[in-house]
């Protein structure tokens, strides 16, 4: 603890502002919007399936858009890329409050999807693994805060919110919100870290030719490290987009159900900060694989305990698994890549990840629709998960 309280100390802002844009990631993270869930459909009239297959086409297009922009993070100023991004979320949770068309829902909640969920989490993680060499791991995991403090608060205040002035009104506070911050945001982020390994004094056309996400795909490695890491949000965005439903099917309390996310969100905390002294001392790679186990340990639980406390064992476990994903989600790419390209590297996981969270939904809905049990389903992405662990211990034999 003493070795985060020094590098905190060393460089708060900088540490700060991955924090905030962590934290401001949350406003497009399915566990927020799925809090809309409800409200959004009977706002449009939309069965679940309706809502998947929308959730999963915009999400999808947010995807489509952060591999092609978000490796301009390479050679953006972080200020201008920082500007951008907030524009587009606040403009975003804008169009969210308006029940027109749903037509105006889907351009919504892609923006939701693409500032929030994706470039907001990639220039927080982008940052911390660039301006950081030495302490990476630690800076990852004190800047990943912000996504556990979203997920403890962020719940108990549109809950209140809802209350007292409608679904609405809520997304025009929040929006207010993330328009209070960006001057906050470009000021913090002004004074980078000495330890950067960044690529100033390399030519873009120089830069263009070190690597391109074509060569990336390519690679075993890729294929064998990418379902574990993508396996985690897979599973979680399904689960939390459709919990009211599992909260029906198992005769839960829909307020138990609801308060399960603060043991998704201490076990993370708990986690990351180990996750991140121990990567800085034998790497990530060795940790691939370890991260989905938890999760998948969990949902199986599901499977066999009735009480409304195995949601809240799995979310517990998830979270487990989500501060090792947090750790490694910015270190480990870096290791294995370096970080000249880092934003490079990252768009093109980050959209893949996207991709996955857009495709879970969409077969968890289709799979409610057409009249499967929660037993079935949650078997469904246990069996992927354990498909994706297997597949990762590839990795040690061909380290080996």
């Amino acid at each position: 603890m003493k070795q985060y309280l020094r590098l905190l100390a060393k460089y708060p802002a900088f540490l700060a502002f991955g924090f905030l844009a962590t934290f401001a990631s949350s406003f497009g993270q399915t566990f927020f919007i799925g809090l809309f869930n409800d409200a959004l459909r009977q706002s449009h009239d939309l069965s679940y399936g309706d809502f998947g297959a929308l959730y999963a086409a915009a999400t999808f297009i947010g995807g489509v858009l952060l591999m092609r922009i978000g490796k301009k993070l390479d050679v953006v100023p972080l200020s201008g890329f920082t500007c951008f991004t907030f524009i587009g979320l606040i403009v975003s949770a804008l169009l969210a409050a308006i029940d027109w068309h749903v037509t105006l829902l889907f351009v919504a909640l892609a923006g939701l999807r693409l500032f929030g969920q994706g470039f907001m989490g990639h220039i927080a993680m982008t940052s911390m693994g660039r301006y950081f060499s030495t302490d990476r791991g630690k800076a990852i995991a004190i800047a990943g805060m912000g996504f556990p403090l979203g997920e403890m608060i962020l719940p108990i205040i549109v809950v209140m919110l809802f209350a007292s002035i409608g679904w609405q009104s809520t997304w025009l506070v929040f929006a207010g919100l993330l328009l209070l911050m960006l001057p906050l945001m470009l000021r913090l982020q002004r004074v980078k870290p000495d330890q950067a390994e960044h690529t100033h004094g390399i030519h873009k056309d120089e830069l263009a030719t070190l690597i391109r996400q074509r060569d990336i795909i390519r690679e075993h490695k890729f294929w064998v490290v990418l379902p574990a890491m993508l396996g985690l949000p897979f599973l979680v965005t399904a689960l939390l987009l459709n919990q009211l439903w599992i909260a029906q099917e198992k005769g839960w309390s829909i307020a138990a159900v609801a308060a399960g996310i603060l043991m998704f969100s201490v076990s993370r905390v708990s986690v990351s900060l180990i996750a991140g002294s121990l990567i800085d001392r034998i790497g990530s790679t060795r940790l691939i694989g370890a991260n989905i186990l938890p999760a998948t340990l969990g949902a199986a639980l599901l499977l066999v305990l009735p009480e409304v406390w195995a949601w809240w064992l799995f979310l517990g476990l998830a979270g487990v698994s989500a501060g090792i994903n947090s750790a490694l989600s910015g270190t480990l790419w870096a290791e294995l890549y370096g970080v000249t390209r880092l934003a490079t590297v990252r768009a093109l996981v980050h959209a893949l990840m996207v991709f996955a969270t857009a495709l879970s939904p969409l077969l968890m809905g289709l799979m409610i629709d057409a009249g499967l049990d929660s037993t079935a389903v949650i078997s469904f992405f246990v069996v992927l998960m354990l498909l994706a662990w297997l597949n990762a211990q590839r990795l040690g034999k061909q380290n080996g």
